[in-house]
C-alpha cells in the first residue's frame, strides 16, 4: 500500500514544520488592543500580517514548485 504524497516523510517532514509554524505566527495575540502607526500610519499588527501573507506565499510557492506530485 503507497501512501499519498503528503504523509510525512523524511523529505517533506520540514514543510510540515515550516506549515505549523506559519499557522502559529498569524495568531497574532501580542498586538491585540495595540494601534500605534508604523508605516504609512498603518498599525503594526496590519504590517506584520501584509509580511506574513508574502512569506505564507513564498513557501507555497517553493513546496508547488520542488514538493508537489503528480501522481498519474
Amino acid at each position: 500500500m503507497t501512501m499519498p504524497f503528503w504523509f510525512p516523510k523524511k523529505t517533506n517532514v520540514v514543510w510540515y514544520l515550516v506549515f505549523i509554524g506559519l499557522f502559529f505566527l498569524s495568531l497574532d495575540f501580542w498586538w491585540w488592543e495595540k494601534s500605534e502607526p508604523l508605516v504609512f500610519g498603518l498599525p503594526f499588527w496590519i504590517v506584520y500580517l501584509i509580511i506574513l501573507t508574502i512569506i505564507t506565499s513564498i513557501a507555497f510557492y517553493l513546496f508547488s514548485k520542488y514538493y508537489w506530485r503528480d501522481d498519474q
